[in-house]
């Protein structure tokens, strides 16, 4: 007689939650095997525990197969190939930085600061995933919103979620760095960016799951030039700022005086906002004029 083992929603969460603690802090080791329960079999992490579920055994081969992922550092966003940003969902994957929190903040107070207003254009500079320029447009459906990237496989990702998320959102494949692109880029009312921020001498201080797996090129600027997209965005809003047009950006933590100061040097107005940590994190700028 052959006998078949039925594995347990329950026992297979409690195995995903107790192998992956190895390398990851209890709690997250909670929160990683809520999410990645959810996905696979549809059950809620409140409703885990009380539920006597059997796997099938598509669902147990993706639990296994999640779980190896993690044990190899693997951000369980890229597995899941989904991460929330604000109020939605948002494919992920390799070509893209997973959504943080902090960027909420940013989107969340061009939201808040331009919501009454009737009609304005928002270009967006460093698309990745798209997740702030759909979000600006979802949030803000009277305002036009471009956005560029040097990434072919993040605008494509982009694309998607647009899709998805039911965005109209233009899209164009631009290196931002290159001032010869710029006049491909019309006049807009607001300019908004997460550009790349992280020196090199900061990679000690980043997760080994970062690292590894988000790209690079979305991450890291030259430790001699921290400020490069800074400097260009800078620039690039003198001629295609519109009156009492403005600038938003997030910024590394640790350079919050010296963006503001290369902005004033530019001849900008320009202010540092703390996220809800109390660590500098977004300017605004206005072209003094």
């Amino acid at each position: 007689m052959n006998y078949v083992c039925v594995m347990k929603l329950t026992e297979a969460y409690q195995n995903l939650v107790r192998n992956i603690s190895v390398i990851y802090p209890h709690p997250e080791a909670e929160n990683i095997a809520d999410l990645v329960i959810e996905k696979i079999t549809g059950i809620i992490p409140q409703n885990v525990k009380n539920t006597d579920k059997n796997l099938s055994d598509d669902e147990n081969s993706a639990i296994e197969t999640a779980e190896k992922r993690l044990l190899n550092n693997e951000p369980v966003q890229y597995i899941l190939n989904e991460a929330w940003f604000y109020d939605a969902p948002f494919y992920v994957d390799g070509n893209v930085l997973i959504p943080r929190p902090e960027t909420e903040e940013l989107v969340d107070w061009v939201i808040k600061e331009n919501k009454s207003k009737p009609s304005f254009s928002i270009l967006e500079i460093g698309t990745g995933s798209g997740c702030i320029p759909i979000t600006l447009k979802r949030k803000l459906p009277q305002a036009k919103v471009l956005s560029c990237d040097i990434s072919q496989g993040a605008l494509e990702v982009a694309k998607r979620n647009a899709a998805q998320l039911q965005a109209e959102v233009k899209l164009e494949q631009l290196d931002i760095l290159n001032p010869k692109n710029w006049m491909q880029l019309p006049m807009v009312d607001i300019i908004v960016s997460n550009p790349p921020y992280v020196t090199n001498d900061e990679k000690t201080t980043i997760a080994k799951n970062v690292i590894d797996n988000e790209p690079g090129v979305a991450l890291f600027v030259p430790d001699d030039n921290p400020l490069v997209f800074y400097e260009a965005i800078a620039v690039l809003g003198k001629t295609h700022l519109k009156p009492d047009g403005c600038i938003y950006v997030e910024i590394n933590e640790g350079l919050g005086n010296q963006v503001v100061s290369l902005f004033n040097k530019n001849q900008y107005k320009a202010a540092l906002k703390k996220d809800m940590q109390g660590k500098d994190r977004m300017v605004k700028a206005f072209p003094i004029i």
